[in-house]
């Protein structure tokens, strides 16, 4: 509580010092306006030194990649919803044609060693394995001062976040029942507590591996990501716990996600490395509070 009141108090202080400017950006964004506002006093980044993992500029990065891909869709043009249209297809096919037969036949083939090795492999796609390697990252880029490696932490936390939460949210809404409850692929109870589609580990395995395979153009390190992603969701579907389309759409969420986070950060560090924080001016007349993304 006593954070709470701080942050709005260092945020109506701001506002006194430029009423007008500071008004707008609170109205338009009121949880960007607190996180710049509570730390005026910080340096500013300089090229080379990404943001730190426990920071509010890393906060600010979080609340930037949200709103980004929260209003996307609104920047999209004919040919991008012409895309999603075509995928959204695809996927009802695949949920109408072939996701009960993919599901038998991975259950005819199941056997108690295949079984505990995607036990294991299905971990990549949770934070049990995922948060290890992108700490991982970052600690080699702390220690070899080595920035891409950093980035890559960074981005692939901030991606598995969202694609988490966006996940989760669709689950709730579509309420799609598990295979191995033995309603079948076309049972849906929306609001009702079934939580097959899409599927989170797809998603968590995806964001990973998209945002890893963006940093590095090594054609190995692509295909062990993507590899290692690919066999997540096919433990989801071996074990039983999600259809092949739940699959399909959880690795284009994540995917999709961690690779336009990654190009988006890059050009708001290339770009613009100051607009992470905020800045106090004056025209002689009065002080002045802006921050922009």
């Amino acid at each position: 509580m006593r954070l709470g009141l701080l942050l709005l108090l260092l945020a109506c202080g701001a506002c006194q010092a430029a009423p007008e400017a500071v008004a707008d950006a609170w109205l338009l964004d009121p949880v960007g306006a607190v996180l710049a506002a509570a730390d005026t006093s910080a340096a500013t980044p300089v090229p080379g030194e990404p943001e730190g993992l426990i920071s509010l500029d890393y906060l600010k990065v979080i609340w930037s990649d949200t709103k980004e891909i929260v209003t996307e869709p609104w920047h999209w043009d004919r040919d991008d919803w012409r895309d999603f249209g075509l995928i959204g297809g695809g996927l009802i096919l695949t949920g109408a044609l072939l996701d009960k037969p993919i599901r038998d036949a991975a259950q005819r083939n199941r056997s108690s060693s295949s079984d505990r090795f995607f036990k294991d492999v299905e971990k990549f796609g949770t934070k049990q394995y995922g948060l290890p390697v992108l700490a991982g990252f970052y600690l080699y880029g702390e220690f070899a001062d080595d920035y891409n490696a950093k980035t890559t932490a960074l981005d692939g936390l901030s991606a598995s976040i969202i694609s988490s939460l966006l996940s989760s949210s669709i689950k709730g809404i579509v309420g799609r029942a598990r295979p191995n409850t033995g309603l079948g692929p076309h049972h849906f109870n929306p609001g009702g507590g079934d939580y097959s589609f899409p599927s989170g580990h797809a998603t968590g395995a995806f964001a990973f591996a998209s945002v890893i395979a963006a940093h590095y153009d090594d054609v190995w390190v692509d295909t062990t990501a993507y590899t290692i992603a690919s066999l997540v969701g096919v433990a989801r579907i071996h074990l039983d716990a999600h259809w092949t389309s739940d699959v399909i759409a959880g690795g284009l969420i994540g995917g999709l996600i961690g690779h336009h986070l990654v190009e988006f950060n890059r050009r708001l560090r290339e770009d613009n490395p100051s607009a992470l924080m905020p800045t106090l001016g004056t025209d002689g007349n009065q002080v002045t509070f802006s921050w922009s993304f």
